[in-house]
């Protein structure tokens, strides 16, 4: 049985459209309004058009699981797809030739029905050609048990640069507390409070909110930057018993001390701490705790957490969180 994704479009997570083409399926985590926001520059809409996040999740008693996927432009060279069974075991696909797509089938124990999930490339564009399941196999939608978290951020909370889906901190934070989640983050964006006015469109209950890195590093003034942080929790808040949890930056170990207007990393930390003094549903956290100063939990950049400075920061944050 080939899955017909816009006939079944409770199946998809994190995603706000599914639109079928000739070959397949596109699942974007942008609503038109963000992705048109985002289109300033091509580096900003690739980012943009990567479904980072965006899952396909069913229970099915079905004993095997198929799919073709074909790749568009890159954020990142990493293709790998992930599918997860009843939560536990991982597997994770990658093409050879990226060019050429990816197809894989895996079977699956016996035994009744299973949650799978599929956890699209978070770095690249890509098409869902196929995916098929056994004839006459069930088919119904997961339900997470808990809250729907938005993750708003840059490039660290789109998951630049962990190795797979599943090794962001975003995917490890949603498994720990087995939630659903939709991921609007953009890799190179600063705090724009237009943004917290478009994620009203989205369904979610919990905010979690990352910026700082990149407003540093282009030197905008404080005041400008303390106005959109306020902005964009003013917008947030306004969703009723919503929480937003703020996070300031973490360690940066290959940022200058100062930039252009004399101003420290630290300076931009202090001002979302300040402005989150005005909301009382607002939660700080401090993101010099999340991961360590140190270039082992880094990539090569000094910027973005590896795979182990991407399991701490989902580690701690899961800990302030329970």
């Amino acid at each position: 049985m080939n899955i017909n994704l816009v006939e079944n479009i409770e199946l998809v997570h994190g995603a706000a459209e599914v639109c079928a083409g000739e070959d397949g399926f596109s699942l974007a985590r942008m609503t038109e309004e963000l992705l048109t926001f985002y289109s300033f520059s091509e580096a900003q809409e690739i980012r943009a058009s990567c479904p980072s996040g965006v899952r396909i999740c069913f229970n099915s008693n079905t004993s095997f699981v198929a799919m073709r996927i074909s790749y568009g432009r890159l954020a990142r060279a990493i293709f790998a797809v992930e599918l997860v069974v009843d939560g536990t075991e991982v597997l994770t696909f990658a093409p050879e030739t990226p060019e050429n797509g990816l197809t894989f089938t895996t079977e699956l124990p016996a035994g009744g029905e299973r949650r799978i999930e599929i956890f699209l490339p978070h770095l690249c564009e890509c098409q869902v050609n196929e995916l098929i399941i056994e004839d006459g196999a069930t088919l119904t939608p997961v339900k997470y048990p808990g809250k729907r978290i938005i993750f708003i951020g840059d490039s660290i909370t789109q998951g630049m640069t962990s190795s797979s889906p599943l090794k962001s901190y975003t995917s490890r934070l949603a498994a720990k507390l087995d939630w659903d989640f939709h991921n609007i983050s953009v890799g190179g964006a600063i705090m724009k409070q237009e943004v917290g006015r478009m994620a009203e469109k989205i369904k979610w209950d919990l905010a979690i909110l990352a910026y700082g890195v990149n407003d540093f590093a282009q030197s905008r003034p404080l005041d400008e930057f303390i106005a959109d942080t306020v902005g964009m929790l003013r917008y947030l808040c306004q969703r009723k018993k919503s929480v937003v949890w703020l996070i300031t930056p973490i360690p940066c170990p290959a940022v200058p001390p100062v930039n252009t207007q004399g101003l420290k990393i630290d300076d931009y930390r202090k001002a979302l701490t300040d402005a989150a003094t005005e909301f009382d549903n607002v939660r700080v956290v401090d993101g010099t705790e999340l991961v360590p100063d140190d270039k082992k939990y880094f990539d090569d950049d000094g910027v973005h957490p590896n795979d182990l400075g991407m399991a701490s920061y989902a580690d701690v944050m899961f800990k302030k969180m329970s």
